[in-house]
Formats: structure tokens, C-alpha cells, sequence
């Protein structure tokens, strides 16, 4: 499927046919010849007569003799949020398979969302592919439901194939063609990268753009990467970053992006080569984990590609080319931030990745190709500075703390922590604490503590209003440092005045062995120069800040920087202050 052709025009029809004493509804939708290899569709008809959904495919070539495969993804319901498949809407996936074997009659297999069902269901004569399902099997539809259909060859499952309609569904009443979510077509951009900066795999090149609800996603290296029968592509991996909520403060672990680091919603991720195979999938949270539930970013792996949705993926010579359905990214609206990592199997090992952008300088903004800046800081930097070597530790990575900086990117606290050397495998745990009410005699209100070992991140923070939370997604590790991401709403919306230090030890708390502290005694003093009425730290008075003050007023949350009237209060008042302060009706 070529998900940049534009839908065909004029090409629905619909006929009501009296069978029989029976009303049977038709509608028909044609697809563009010579779109895919084989079977190629050029026409889609979905008729419902007498209890029965008749779904009939055309194909350009006779399909005799030929191994083929496919699905038609029926939504029942109309409701693209529900459905067997996430991402879909689909309800029931009729999957069928066709081997033709020599001197005997062709095997069919045929399943209804995973259910073996009578082969004789699916037919097959000419050009043609004929599938009839009883609406009993479809929880005794009424039969007026949205479908569309695709056909490959691949054994398993696919990951290129023509689909009908090329975007959108298929309507088997009305016989209209429509986008069934929200589907943005967005002007997306185009990042360019150095050549040869990256011993392999090397990047030149990313464009996005966003059309009729799929995210076009192609990548462009400077060698060829395309497996074939005598030579191999290079075996690489390539990590596609989404911040699809485009907020810090959500997302999953991400150690490979940027210092500082950013929410990472989805994780697009395909593999090219003999070693690896050619494969993509999405890692995503997993919301109905206990685990996500106390407090961890579970998540969970979805394969790409018929039966399981209709994203796509194929690579041809030096490029990657990814159709990914808004659908699949939690129904997005499209408006992302997107980096990516490629990597050999023997880079990830060494470090040598390449990434677009380059490490730091930002994240691709998918609805209109600008380069959205990661954080830096808007306030002064605050730095502490730790002799090397006077950690008490046993020689383990991650111990020895060599400088600490922090500041304010708006509301984010940014904290880089540096130390002698840092591996894959330090086995010693920072604590990061935080005291937000700057009383040394009371625990400490926050602390975030992580470590590396076997090569994973773990982190989580912990405090007075959350009794633990995950925190790997707002930490990165490059070099020896690690980059920490701290958005103030994990350290109960403070305002930004508060003592800092950092330790090293054995274990989180509790009793432990101290390796090493930054600095070796007292606190980091840190204040944000917070201009009053600004609440989204633009360094401006703007009507989203009105936003920002009325939804603090709602919940209850204090914050001097909102309580413009000075009454010790966030209001509906501070709310309209500040909207006329945008306006430049008042000074605050």
C-alpha cells in the first residue's frame, strides 16, 4: 500500500437490489492498479443480504495457483476507541491463508479473531476473492459496519500490502469512505544530518509528515541497508522516539535521547538484517498493569503489520520507509515530537548511535517540521563542584561524585549529576534529595533515587504526595553523566525554593553505606526567578498562563507565582488578572 496516493475520485457506488423478497445493500469503493506487486485490489464490494456479510476483492491478476493471504478489519460498532484490536477499532479480523501445493487442492485456513471457522467461508475463483460471514458470527449485527480489507503473500504475517481503501473505511450501508478518528493531515519536516558522522549505521536524513490520519515516517541512511538473497544490508536497529502529548512529565524509560530528556509516549522500533530479521513493532505503557497501577511505567510490546493493524514498514536500498495509523499512538492528533537513535548490534555495545537530531538538539516537531529545542535553562545555573577519588566506595562505577548542576528550564528542574566514570553496571545508587520546604530538621519532602545494573535504568521517586512513582523516563545517561528532568508537579507543584543535595551509597535509604555526597556537607540553595504570572515558564504573560491559574483554582493547588491578587489564594480573580495582564490592560 502506497500511503501517499491520494484517495481516488468518484469512486464509491451504491445500489439497493431486491433478492429474493430480501433488501441487500452494496457498496463498492475501486483501488488504484499497479499500487502494490501481488495480489494488487482494484475493487472492494461489501454487500449485506439475508444475514450475511458478502465481502468480495478484486484483484488485478488471476490468483489461481498462488499463495495468498489477507484480512478484512470489520468495526461493527462504528467506534473506532473500542474493538478486538487496539488501535484498529476493528471488532472482528477475518484472517485467511491460501497455499497452493501441486496436484492437490489448495489449503485454506481461516479464523475469526483467532477462532478457526469453516473454510468454506472464503472463496476463491479468477481474480477474485469471495468471503461470506453470517452476522451471527458478528454478534448479530445489523450489518451496518465499517470495514476495510488487505492482501499480501507473506506467510505469518505482513508488514507491506495493499489495502482497500487506501485510507479509511469502508461504510457497507452508505458505501461511503471516511477517515473514522480524527484524521490530520499535517505538513510535517524534514531534519538533515551530517554525513559520516557515525562510523554505521549513518543517518542523513528524517521526514515526517502526517496524512489522513497516518504518520509517514522515512529514514535515510548514507549506505544501503536492503537485505536480499546474496547480500545483506547492513544488521542495524532503528529506535523512532514520541512524545505524543508533547508533556514531559508522562511517558516511559528512555536512556538513549538527549541530554535533558524528554516524555516518552511510544517507542517505533524495527530491525534490518540476517541476524536480526526485518521486523518493527511499538513499545507503549501498559495501563492495565498492576504494576503501572502502583506507580511503575509497565509497557508492552505490539507487533506491526496484517493481522495485527495496518501500519507498515518496508526498506528499500538505503532508505526505511513506516506508515504508522494515529490510532496506533493512542488516537494523537498528530502534533509530536519525534528523535531517533540507529544503531549495529555491536553499536549498542560501544555506544556508537547515531541521532537525528544530534544528541541535545531537540526533537522533531511533526506537525510542521520545526525543531522544538530540549530544555535548557532559563534561570542562572547553580554548580557544586566534588573532589575526585574521595569516594568511599570499592571502585564501582557511580560512586564517586565529581560535580553537580542545576537549574530551571520554566517549570522543569534540570539536575546533571557527574561522576569519575559511569557504566552500564555501576551497581551504586544515587539519591537525588530534594528539601522543598528548606526545614533541615524534617525529612526531607522528595527524593529521587536511581541506578544502573545489567544495563537497565531503574529510578523512581518518591515523597509526601506520591508514596512511589517511576521515574526512568526523566533521567538520561550520556557519558559520565546523568541528566535528570524534573518537572515541579513531581515535587508537589513547589515554587521553586528549595535545598538540594546528592549521595551515593549501597542502597536507596534506610541504613546504608555512603560512598560519597555533593556537596560534602550542607545543601545546594536554589530559587527560581519566576517573573509573577507566568505559570508555563515562557518568560511571558499569556492566555494559556489564564489557563494554567484556573485550573490550579480548580484542584486547589497553591502557587505564588498564580496568586497575583495576594491573598494567599489561587482564584478565579488571579485567573482574570492575569488574562487582562496578557492583554496589557493591568500590570502585576
Amino acid at each position: 500500500m502506497n500511503h501517499k496516493k491520494p484517495p481516488p475520485a468518484a469512486i464509491m457506488l451504491i445500489s439497493t437490489l431486491l433478492i429474493s423478497g430480501g433488501c441487500a445493500a452494496t457498496a463498492t469503493t475501486t483501488d488504484p492498479i499497479g499500487d502494490f506487486s501481488f495480489p494488487d485490489i482494484t475493487e472492494l464490494t461489501a454487500t449485506v443480504s439475508e444475514g450475511d456479510l458478502i465481502v468480495v476483492i478484486t484483484c488485478t491478476d488471476s490468483l489461481i495457483d498462488e499463495h495468498i493471504a489477507g484480512a478484512v478489519f470489520i468495526d461493527a460498532d462504528q467506534n473506532y476507541t473500542t474493538g478486538y484490536l487496539d488501535g484498529t477499532g476493528s471488532d472482528y479480523v477475518y484472517l485467511y491463508d491460501v497455499i497452493d501445493i501441486v496436484y492437490m487442492d489448495p489449503i485454506k485456513s481461516v479464523t475469526l479473531n483467532d477462532d478457526t471457522i469453516n473454510p468454506n467461508t472464503l472463496n476463491v475463483a479468477g481474480n477474485q476473492i469471495s468471503i461470506t460471514i453470517p452476522l451471527t458470527m458478528l454478534g448479530n449485527d445489523d450489518g451496518d459496519m465499517d470495514i476495510f480489507v488487505a492482501t499480501h503473500s507473506q506467510f505469518v504475517k505482513a508488514l507491506n500490502f495493499d489495502r482497500a481503501p487506501d485510507f479509511g473505511v469502508l461504510n457497507t450501508i452508505d458505501g461511503s469512505v471516511r477517515i473514522p478518528h480524527p484524521g490530520n493531515s499535517l505538513a510535517g519536516g524534514t531534519i538533515t544530518d551530517l554525513a559520516g558522522d557515525s562510523t554505521s549505521p549513518d543517518i542523513t536524513r528524517l521526514d515526517t509528515d502526517i496524512e489522513n490520519g497516518i504518520v509517514n515516517i522515512v529514514v535515510t541512511y548514507n549506505q544501503n541497508v536492503e537485505p536480499d538473497d546474496l547480500s545483506y544490508g547492513e544488521d542495524l536497529t532503528g529506535w523512532i522516539f514520541v512524545d505524543a502529548d508533547q508533556n514531559l512529565a508522562t511517558g516511559f524509560t528512555n536512556t538513549e535521547q538527549a541530554p535533558p530528556t524528554f516524555g516518552i509516549d511510544y517507542r517505533i522500533e524495527y530491525a534490518i538484517g540476517r541476524l536480526t530479521g526485518t521486523d518493527a513493532s511499538i513499545t507503549k505503557i501498559d495501563y492495565e498493569s498492576d504494576l503501572t497501577e502502583s506507580g511503575f511505567t509497565q509497557t508492552e510490546g505490539v507487533l506491526l503489520g496484517v493481522p495485527y493493524n495496518d501500519a507498515t514498514f518496508k526498506v528499500v536500498a538505503n532508505q526505511v520507509f513506516l506508515g504508522i495509523p494515529l490510532g496506533l499512538l493512542g488516537y494523537d492528533d498528530g502534533n509530536t515530537d519525534v528523535v531517533i537513535d540507529s544503531f549495529t548490534l555491536h553499536g549498542s555495545l560501544s555506544g556508537d548511535i547515531d541521532s537525528v537530531p544530534d544528541f541535545g538538539y531537540g526533537a522533531l516537531d511533526t506537525s510542521d517540521g520545526s525543531i522544538k529545542p530540549l530544555l535548557s535553562c532559563t534561570d542562572p545555573k547553580v554548580t557544586v563542584t566534588d573532589p575526585v577519588g574521595d569516594s568511599s566506595g570499592f571502585g564501582l562505577d557511580g560512586d564517586d561524585i565529581t560535580a553537580v548542576d542545576i537549574c530551571f528550564a520554566g517549570n522543569i528542574l534540570l539536575v546533571t549529576v557527574a561522576y569519575s566514570s559511569l557504566s552500564l553496571d555501576d551497581r551504586a545508587v544515587t539519591t537525588v534529595v530534594f528539601d522543598t520546604d528548606q526545614d533541615p530538621d524534617n525529612i526531607p519532602e522528595y527524593y529521587i533515587a536511581y541506578s544502573i545494573y545489567d544495563g537497565k535504568l531503574r529510578a523512581n521517586v518518591f515523597g509526601v504526595s506520591v508514596t512511589m512513582r517511576d521515574a526512568t523516563h526523566l533521567i538520561t545517561m550520556l557519558g559520565n553523566r546523568m541528566y535528570l528532568s524534573v518537572p515541579l508537579e513531581f515535587l508537589g507543584s513547589d515554587d521553586g525554593a528549595m535545598n538540594i543535595y546528592v549521595e551515593t551509597a549501597n542502597v536507596a535509604d534506610g541504613e546504608r553505606t555512603i560512598y560519597d555526597r555533593a556537596p560534602d556537607t550542607g545543601f545546594i540553595s536554589i530559587d527560581r526567578c519566576q517573573i509573577k504570572g507566568d505559570l508555563n515558564g515562557d518568560n511571558q504573560i499569556t492566555p494559556a498562563d489564564a489557563v494554567i491559574a484556573l485550573q490550579l483554582a480548580a484542584i486547589g493547588v497553591h502557587n505564588p507565582a498564580a496568586d497575583v491578587s495576594g491573598d494567599g489564594r489561587v482564584t478565579s480573580l488571579d485567573a482574570l488578572m492575569i488574562l487582562q495582564a496578557a492583554a496589557g490592560a493591568i500590570n502585576l
